[in-house]
């Protein structure tokens, strides 16, 4: 069944919108910038609906779990990335829990480092190449997660002739 017009040129403007963000570099460099927490939440947002759609229409789950913390509720990064939206999108969300006592939000760490030791637990950046975006006990790596996901989203799409541009 062919998709409709709009799913068509939903799918096309979230790709161009992420696209944009990405290549911003406001989530990759370490300067301070007023509107990174809000560009940050619209790639979740758009990575989750074209997440869904990929999905949906096409039957192809992104489903990698390279550096995935799996969980009851986290399985691979298609979950991570839904976890991560609405904890960014929900204040009142338990995903934002580290654990009973501790919430975190936002944290992010650029290259190799324990952000954070509590107790027992610790949480950190593993790789000096990347950046970690921390939201209670998750971490999801800009290039590891959000531009892999990207990258695989545009594959699925063009192998459906969906999008307008190739990339």
């Amino acid at each position: 069944m062919p998709l409709e017009l709009r799913t068509k040129s939903d799918i096309n403007s979230s790709i161009s919108r992420l696209e944009s963000l990405l290549n911003s570099n406001i989530l990759s460099t370490q300067e301070q910038h007023l509107f990174k927490e809000s560009v940050f939440i619209e790639v979740l947002i758009l990575l989750r609906d074209l997440l869904r759609k990929s999905e949906k229409y096409f039957d192809k789950r992104i489903d990698f779990t390279d550096d995935v913390n799996i969980t009851d509720n986290i399985l691979d990064v298609n979950d991570l990335i839904k976890n991560y939206r609405d904890a960014a999108c929900h204040i009142e969300s338990k995903d934002r829990n580290f654990d009973k006592n501790l919430v975190l939000n936002f944290n992010i760490i650029y290259g190799k480092c324990v952000a954070i030791q509590y107790g027992d637990n610790e949480i950190g950046s593993k790789y000096k190449d990347d950046v970690a975006f921390i939201t209670g006990s998750n971490i999801l790596y800009l290039k590891r997660h959000i531009f892999r996901t990207f990258s695989e989203l545009i594959t699925v799409f063009s192998s459906h002739n969906i999008l307008h541009k190739t990339f």
